[in-house]
């Protein structure tokens, strides 16, 4: 689990980020709540149950699977790997999100020869 460990610091700070979390089925690896407006507690428990709806109902398998959450003021974006692993980005649902970046980062993510 090496790799993950300097994979979203390295990528910080992106526009729009609120939030973030790294897993690896279960277990939460990293994870950090940047917006002041939210409640980090809070934020990390609806991350999780986003992610594991998304693997619910959109199961990966072999292949890695990408997919958004959207809502009125934010988006989840998630990148699933065929290992367990999963890359989860809370974004402000707004026009300085750098969505170049958040895809970037999500595909990066994918393409991480391990956790």
């Amino acid at each position: 689990m090496s790799h993950s460990a300097n994979f979203i610091s390295s990528r910080l700070p992106i526009g729009g980020v609120a939030a973030y979390s790294i897993r690896h089925g279960d277990d939460v690896i990293e994870a950090d709540c940047l917006s002041k407006s939210l409640y980090p507690s809070s934020t990390q428990e609806m991350i999780s149950r986003i992610v594991r709806g998304g693997r619910a109902l959109l199961p990966c398998g072999a292949q890695p699977a990408r997919y958004c959450w959207t809502y009125e003021g934010h988006r989840v974006y998630v990148a699933a790997r065929p290992d367990g692993g999963c890359l989860a980005l809370l974004v402000e649902n707004n026009a300085n999100a750098q969505l170049t970046s958040i895809n970037e980062t999500l595909q990066a993510f994918l393409e991480m020869p391990e956790l």
